[in-house]
């Protein structure tokens, strides 16, 4: 399945499991974009990630919602199998990397009057399927939000087309043992960093999940 995007100025209240616009092919929907052309330019990256490393967990082995990691570090949650599904199974997710790029490198994009004046962020993060079922992955970079150092929300951009910067590879099905990695641009207001990216979502009669990989 290949990696597709779809630019979307206006994205920041993204809805559990739902990207931030339909996945069309052909014309681009009033409010997104598409390439110009092909090739894009490199990012500049201003954090890195920490090696990779487990998190203490609760005795049913999850990470206690309200959690505070380090990028590169992993939560372990329960999360549903796919959408609106009352069967759960353990998902481990680690938040690799925050790059900050620049707006150039979206210089192959219709970008609106806002965003051209905007700072991209590329978020990646790992999900690995830890059982005991197979799941649906689709859509759950929806559940995943940055914001500033004020605490404010960014927009997330759905881009469609190759973006070398920021690229990933969503599958249909997650078995048990299986893993894959994905990447979204985040947009800023000139000048302002990420501080943070959540992982927030309620799954069955349990109260919020709420993980915080600290960006700084």
């Amino acid at each position: 399945m290949s990696h597709r995007k779809t630019i979307i100025a206006a994205c920041a209240a993204v809805l559990a499991l739902a990207g931030c616009g339909s996945e069309t092919a052909g014309a681009a929907a009033p409010g997104t974009s598409v390439p110009k052309s092909p090739g894009t330019t490199s990012s500049a990256t201003t954090s890195s990630a920490t090696p990779a490393q487990a998190t203490p967990a609760s005795d049913g082995g999850l990470t206690p919602t309200g959690t505070k990691l380090a990028v590169g570090q992993t939560a372990t949650v329960m999360y549903e199998t796919k959408s609106l599904s009352k069967e759960g199974t353990k998902l481990a997710v680690t938040a690799v990397s925050v790059k900050a790029g620049s707006i150039g490198d979206l210089a192959d994009f219709n970008l609106d009057a806002q965003s051209k004046v905007s700072d991209p962020f590329y978020v990646t993060v790992r999900f690995e399927n830890v059982g005991p079922l197979p799941m649906e992955p689709g859509g759950i970079f929806g559940v995943i939000t940055a914001h500033n150092t004020s605490g404010d929300e960014l927009n997330r951009l759905s881009l469609i087309g190759d973006f070398a910067p920021c690229q990933g590879d969503v599958p249909d099905n997650l078995a048990v043992g299986e893993s894959y990695t994905d990447c979204e641009v985040y947009l800023a207001p000139a000048g302002q960093d990420i501080s943070d990216v959540v992982l927030g979502f309620y799954f069955g009669d349990a109260d919020r999940t709420e993980i915080t990989w600290t960006a700084g």
